[in-house]
């Protein structure tokens, strides 16, 4: 009897749709805990730590202050502000990487690192034409 009312239980678990795309989040990570290990990795790279933190911080907070305990429970933090998708995101501070022109290598290890263009389909194109990956 507990097992079918944990399976129900998940079966009527609401879904929710990023906030930028409108698909299901399928990868409930959110962006504020990706940030996070945006940052820890930007250690090695302090110059650009300096221009691309404050950016992120930016739309963080644009976007926190949207919408407050909103969202999938982050498989991290457990909050409930996975209301963007782990794509979206990391499409966001590819794109934000670029603007301020961030060399080869570290685009080539932000997409190592952080790429959930899970289909190829997105901004995986973007990296190929520029010579990031193969």
């Amino acid at each position: 009897m507990m097992l079918q009312n944990n399976y129900t239980n998940e079966l009527n678990e609401t879904q929710y749709i990023c906030d930028v795309c409108s698909e299901v989040i399928t990868n409930p990570l959110c962006p504020f805990c990706l940030t996070i290990e945006i940052e820890a990795w930007l250690t090695l790279y302090p110059t650009l730590k300096k221009e691309l933190l404050p950016r992120l911080n930016k739309y963080l907070s644009k976007i926190n202050s949207k919408i407050t305990n909103y969202g999938t429970e982050c498989i991290k933090c457990k909050s409930k502000r996975a209301f963007v998708c782990t794509y979206c995101f990391t499409e966001y501070v590819f794109n934000e990487l670029q603007e301020i022109n961030a060399g080869k290598l570290v685009l080539k290890e932000f997409f190592d690192f952080f790429n959930f263009d899970l289909g190829h389909a997105g901004y995986t194109r973007d990296a190929e034409e520029l010579g990031v990956i193969e």
